[in-house]
């Protein structure tokens, strides 16, 4: 193997390297918006069950204030694009539950990615040790 092919393989094996983490940083902000529309729901879900309507809301930043709720029978979903829509709790709750199916399946897609990359760059490990560097640079 001459030093300019090492090189190249050393190149390709950093990009690959590269997109695995920008993926992977893709996937962590997946499971953080999972997690607060979790959390969405479970607030909806005890509003619904709450004998007082008194509640904590957050104000940002890990501060909450203790708040009454007029209607606990509606609230305002955000559907894209800064427009919200009034709809009933159990409605509010289906449609945040089709956003997080839709997160899961766009969670696996780049979890798929990343596994695909992962192959790549074991391939081109494998050559380099072995010296044989006759990867194949075919982009999906």
């Amino acid at each position: 193997m001459n030093e300019e092919e090492f090189n190249k393989q050393l190149y390709l094996l950093r990009r690959y390297q590269e997109q695995a983490e920008e993926i992977y940083g893709e996937v962590e902000i997946i499971e953080r918006l999972i997690e607060d529309y979790n959390r969405a729901i479970e607030t909806m879900q005890e509003m619904i069950s709450a004998a007082s309507k008194e509640t904590l809301f957050p104000v940002g930043g890990g501060v909450f204030a203790y708040g009454e709720v007029k209607d606990v029978d509606k609230v305002l979903v955000n559907i894209g694009r800064g427009i919200f829509v009034e709809k009933p709790i159990n409605a509010a709750i289906d449609t945040i539950n089709k956003k997080i199916d839709d997160l899961k399946r766009s969670q696996e897609r780049l979890i798929k990615t990343v596994e695909d990359i992962r192959k790549k760059m074991e391939e081109i490990t494998e050559k380099i040790r072995e010296g044989n560097v006759q990867v194949s640079e075919k982009k999906d």
